[in-house]
C-alpha cells in the first residue's frame, strides 16, 4: 500500500432530478399529498393499536413495527425530496448524501425483516392452525 493515498470526497453533489418535464410541479404537489396520507393514515394505525387492548398480539405489533417503520421512512425522505426539487435547492452535501443512503438501507432492510416476520407468522398459522394459539403464547412468553 502507497502511504501517499488520499481519499478525495466531493464537497457537494448536484441533484439534477426530473429537469425538462412539463408540469413537473404537479407530481411534487401529488408526493406532498401522498405523504400527508401517509403519515395520517399510518399514525391512526398506529394509535388503534396501542389503545385497542385485543390487538396487543405478535401479529399486531409486527404490523405496528411495520407502520412505524414506513413512517419513519416516509419521514427521513421525502421532506428532504420536495425541498430539493419543489424550491431548486439542487446541492446536497457529501455528509448528508451518506445519511440520507444510510437511512434509506437501514428502513429497507428493516421493512423485509418485519415483513418476513408477518409471512412466518401467517406460515405458522396456516401450517398448525389448532396449536397457533399455543405456539404464538410461548414465543409471546420468550420475547415480551
Amino acid at each position: 500500500m502507497d502511504s501517499n493515498m488520499t481519499i478525495v470526497r466531493p464537497a457537494y453533489f448536484i441533484i439534477m432530478g426530473f429537469s425538462g418535464i412539463p408540469h413537473i410541479n404537479y407530481y411534487y404537489l401529488f408526493l406532498l399529498v401522498l405523504y400527508i396520507m401517509s403519515v395520517v393514515e399510518n399514525g391512526m394505525v398506529m394509535a388503534l393499536i396501542c389503545f385497542d387492548q385485543s390487538l396487543k398480539t405478535p401479529k399486531y405489533i409486527a404490523v405496528f413495527n411495520l407502520v412505524f417503520v414506513d413512517v419513519v421512512g416516509s419521514s427521513a425522505l421525502v421532506p428532504k425530496v420536495i425541498d430539493t426539487f419543489w424550491f431548486d435547492h439542487k446541492y446536497i452535501s457529501y455528509s448528508n448524501c451518506l445519511t440520507y443512503s444510510f437511512f434509506y438501507y437501514v428502513l429497507l432492510t428493516m421493512q423485509s425483516l418485519n415483513l418476513a416476520l408477518l409471512s412466518f407468522d401467517r406460515l405458522i398459522a396456516i401450517t398448525f392452525p389448532l396449536r397457533y394459539q399455543i405456539i404464538v403464547c410461548c414465543y409471546q412468553q420468550l420475547f415480551l
